[in-house]
């Protein structure tokens, strides 16, 4: 459903995020605020352990809600962020010759593998996530689509091209792919050595350059004026981080809790941490630390839509009645895992259900082990010195209050929710005032930052009693893999 403000009559900036399951559209106002917004969902498709969509729903969603929402309005700028590192191979008229091939689809293990061997990099965990194994398992598996394609693009990139008719890869989604070289602003070049279709990624843009103009055709299909400037744009998690100020170092921690959970941290420019996703900021003395869980809000999507009671399980006074911690235990790791284990075998699993377990204890349970997932990578991350003593929570998990408790008794520091709390979109759009000169920087996007409409401060007992939880959590957790691994895990398929 689109909402307007009333007094949203002057210049705005367009936001808009391609998430795993929707698009997002934001209208900033030259004071940071969020004047109009609206939202779609699109499917995806899974198939073993492929993840796939169709790039043409992006647009088609996209199409659907931008007329109504920009009608009347004086747009500034575009900007899009975006789901990533997933990859779709076009032609050259930009259509698509294959579906996209998600950031969680788990075929390209082999690939990531190959990759390291190559770059003998010690840093980036070889994993299937990343765009450029994802490119290699499309040369190998599916060289037909690549045959007619001109790029392979990543997500943001789709409707960057589809707004301007221009190919283009923003530096944040590289810097998240392996064997990118920060120090050469460029990737390894092993892999074109060794057969990966490097040639067919677009040239590499700064997150704030703008790349093109909004063209006829496009404005007359979506209401944006012909001629309006669009920014190269950025991975999601540099969106949030706009949205929520993280900066520059010494900025709080934020995480956005949507199909998966993504935390963010700020570092100098240059900092890599092993184990953990390192990518460009839009700042260039800036780059950011994330953590990464594959599955969160996934997890209760599939548990709504599998138990009886659906919707209703998710009622607020029925989540904050039952025990916490929950005598259910619960790992959420449906479809592999991030940060920080890495394991690409993982699956999730229940321990402690009983016959008078609820629905509500259930979807308890896996809010628990989202927070204690997080738990695991922040004290990971305190590990190597970086400190969290507060969390700002954005994204759809966000709006669920028992949820931010949880997280904030996990955590053992207070969890905050900014008024606005869109996440990328919002960011999206400051990226965009920031291309056209419109956002003078860091001053200027602290002034942006919503203020905490709430605070949730971590009950003393309840957080002693997660303590205990999370060591039993990551047994749990570990003994999981280790069955997988037992059984023959997940052998990456090629279908």
């Amino acid at each position: 459903m689109t909402r307007r403000s009333p007094d949203g009559d002057g210049p705005v900036w367009v936001g808009i995020d391609l998430g795993t399951t929707g698009v997002k559209v934001v209208l900033s106002d030259a004071g940071g605020r969020e004047v109009a917004a609206d939202h779609r969902r699109y499917a995806f498709a899974t198939d073993g352990h492929g993840v796939e969509q169709d790039a043409d729903a992006w647009w088609a969603a996209l199409v659907g809600i931008l007329p109504a929402l920009v009608s009347g309005r004086d747009v500034r700028a575009v900007a899009v962020t975006s789901q990533g590192p997933t990859l779709v191979p076009v032609d050259g008229h930009g259509d698509p010759t294959g579906p996209a091939l998600l950031w969680a689809d788990r075929r390209a293990q082999t690939d990531a593998d190959r990759i390291r061997a190559w770059t003998e990099d010690e840093i980036v965990v070889p994993d299937a996530y990343f765009g450029t194994a994802k490119l290699g398992w499309l040369a190998r598996e599916r060289p037909d689509q690549l045959t007619g394609a001109r790029h392979v693009l990543s997500c943001n990139g789709f409707v960057v091209s589809r707004l301007t008719g221009q190919a283009t890869l923003d530096v944040t989604t590289a810097s998240l792919m392996q064997a990118w070289v920060p120090e050469d602003g460029a990737f390894n070049g092993r892999l074109a050595e060794h057969g990966v279709p490097m040639h067919l990624l677009p040239p590499v843009h700064g997150a704030t350059e703008v790349v093109g103009e909004i063209s006829r055709a496009t404005a007359d299909l979506t209401g944006l004026p012909r001629g309006c400037p669009v920014a190269a744009g950025a991975i999601d998690a540099v969106g949030t981080a706009l949205e929520s100020a993280v900066l520059a170092p010494g900025d709080p921690f934020a995480e956005m809790t949507g199909f998966s959970t993504v935390g963010m941290v700020a570092v100098p420019r240059g900092v890599r941490l092993p184990g953990f996703l390192n990518l460009h900021h839009c700042f260039p003395d800036t780059d950011l630390v994330l953590t990464a869980q594959v599955t969160s809000g996934a997890v209760i999507d599939w548990l709504v839509g599998t138990l009886a009671g659906g919707t209703s399980l998710l009622d607020p006074d029925l989540l904050a009645a039952r025990a916490r911690p929950n005598p259910v235990r619960m790992v959420p790791s449906l479809a592999g895992e991030r940060t920080p284990t890495w394991a690409t075998q993982a699956r999730g699993s229940l321990t402690g259900v009983h016959l008078s377990s609820t629905g509500a204890d259930l979807v308890v349970a896996a809010m628990e082990g989202v927070a204690l997932a997080l738990g695991a990578d922040i004290a990971a991350l305190v590990n190597r010195g970086i400190a969290v003593d507060r969390v700002l929570s954005t994204g759809g998990g966000s709006r669920n209050a028992t949820w931010l408790q949880i997280k904030a008794d996990v955590l053992g520091v207070p969890v905050q929710r900014p008024v606005s709390g869109s996440g990328a979109a919002h960011g999206a759009a400051f990226l965009a005032g920031l291309a056209v000169g419109e956002v003078s920087g860091r001053d200027q996007l602290r002034a942006f930052a919503d203020p905490v409409t709430r605070e949730y401060r971590p009950d003393p007992i309840r957080t002693a009693a997660y303590r205990e939880r999370l060591a039993e959590f990551t047994a749990q957790r570990d003994f999981a893999n280790a069955l997988e691994r037992a059984a023959g895990g997940v052998t990456p398929s090629s279908a």
